[in-house]
């Protein structure tokens, strides 16, 4: 308010100096950067930083990417077995959760010191062309994709709290409840198997078209059973 009656009314008079010096005493220092909220980045900005956070990995990156979208006949096989063996070792040993926080956590740790050395020594920089450089950047770009759609879907899903709560507390519910009653049915190791093993099929499946398959035959199935019934239905009204 002060400055609006410095500019329009009292200009350089003693009270403008007043009102200015005042003005200044009561002024908020600036903010520290470490403090200030950034704003949202752009999708090119967290592709461009997701690609330079991961330039040492990104030989090693083309090798998981091919990996997990089955490029070889034998990769799903491996996926699997692999998976298994683990979760079997968990089974026998009977660790706590604490052991396998800190086994991970050693895992990572060991993974961050090592392998950017054994990754140079292994893949040199001259072997580096076009061809994977535009493989690394789909896999950055998709990445984010991904990323971005899921957390569009949280969000739509939130917004569903105001737009349809009744739609939102009913799938809320049910979805808890399901989950309870699976959690109290089905061995948390093996539940935690089957999730961990589906999310490292799920980008094969989807490379591959599974799941549009799977997505057609149970759309034609639900039309078989809804033409099935309302067949059933025309018949009892003409008896």
């Amino acid at each position: 308010m002060s400055k609006i009656y410095e500019s329009n009314y009292i200009g350089d008079t003693p009270y403008g100096n007043f009102f200015r010096s005042y003005d200044e005493s009561l002024s908020i220092p600036p903010i520290p950067n470490e403090y200030k909220l950034p704003y949202a980045p752009t999708m090119e900005s967290q592709i461009r930083r997701l690609r330079l956070s991961m330039e040492t990995y990104r030989e090693l990156m083309l090798q998981v990417n091919s990996f997990l979208l089955w490029e070889k006949p034998w990769h799903p096989s491996a996926i699997v077995g692999g998976c298994t063996v683990i979760f079997m070792l968990f089974w026998l040993s009977e660790p706590n959760i604490l052991t396998i926080l800190s086994l991970l956590g050693l895992l990572v740790t060991l993974g961050d010191y090592v392998l950017p050395s054994i990754v140079s020594s292994i893949f040199k920089s001259e072997s580096w062309n076009i061809e994977k450089q535009r493989q690394y950047e789909d896999i950055c770009t998709n990445i984010i994709l991904y990323k971005t759609k899921f957390e569009l879907l949280v969000t739509s899903y939130y917004r569903m709290r105001v737009t349809n709560p009744k739609m939102y507390f009913g799938l809320t519910i049910f979805g808890l409840g399901f989950l309870a009653w699976i959690g109290g049915t089905i061995s948390n190791l093996f539940l935690t198997y089957m999730v961990v093993l589906g999310i490292l099929l799920l980008p094969g499946m989807v490379h591959n078209g599974f799941l549009n398959k799977g997505q057609e035959c149970l759309s034609r199935i639900f039309a078989d059973l809804v033409e099935n019934a309302k067949s059933k239905v025309g018949q009892k009204k003409v008896q």
